[in-house]
């Protein structure tokens, strides 16, 4: 595990670290997991998505890539996945553990905004299907968030919200 995995996993259950909120995905045996980190690292706490895909690195046996937003170039990638799974921060200030939301896999022909330079999950998985004729599984771990201001820092809220999703997640690559 690198170092920053490691330190992500600290503090998490008993301790100060909020536990997640709602069904984690299932993974099988030799299940392809690719991670998006969504966010930007010099917008606060926007950053706190890049930051727990950066600290998953080396710690999971995942794809792991961070993105500054979902595009539909990123279709082509992820539609080798049996399950993707989004991490992003949410400006919600009732939100104050990492919550899982899980996502339907749009029928052909049906599904999310197919226009557009960015796009939400429902609308990859809907070019996924609309360029493949099929979508892996997906979840969004949401990350509690308090502030979007221009800067690299995290608030205390997100950096547990980090931590406590880094420590599920290891747990969840390691079956």
């Amino acid at each position: 595990m690198n170092r920053a995995a490691a330190g992500a996993t600290e503090g998490t259950g008993r301790d100060t670290a909020p536990a997640l909120r709602g069904p984690a995905p299932r993974l099988g045996p030799g299940t392809r997991v690719l991670l998006y980190g969504i966010g930007n690292d010099l917008r606060g706490d926007d950053g706190a998505g890049p930051r727990l895909a950066r600290a998953l690195e080396g710690a999971v046996p995942w794809t792991v890539r961070v993105v500054h937003g979902l595009t539909p170039e990123l279709a082509d990638e992820l539609v080798e996945a049996d399950l993707a799974l989004f991490v992003d921060a949410a400006a919600d200030p009732t939100l104050d553990a990492p919550t899982w939301i899980a996502h339907e896999v749009p029928a052909p022909g049906r599904g999310g905004q197919l226009l557009g330079h960015t796009l939400d999950v429902p609308g990859l998985l809907a070019w996924c299907v609309a360029l493949h004729d099929r979508a892996p599984r997906a979840a969004t771990l949401t990350l509690p968030a308090r502030d979007f201001a221009l800067g690299e820092t995290l608030t205390p809220a997100a950096e547990a919200g980090v931590a406590a999703a880094a420590a599920a997640l290891v747990a969840i690559a390691g079956g």
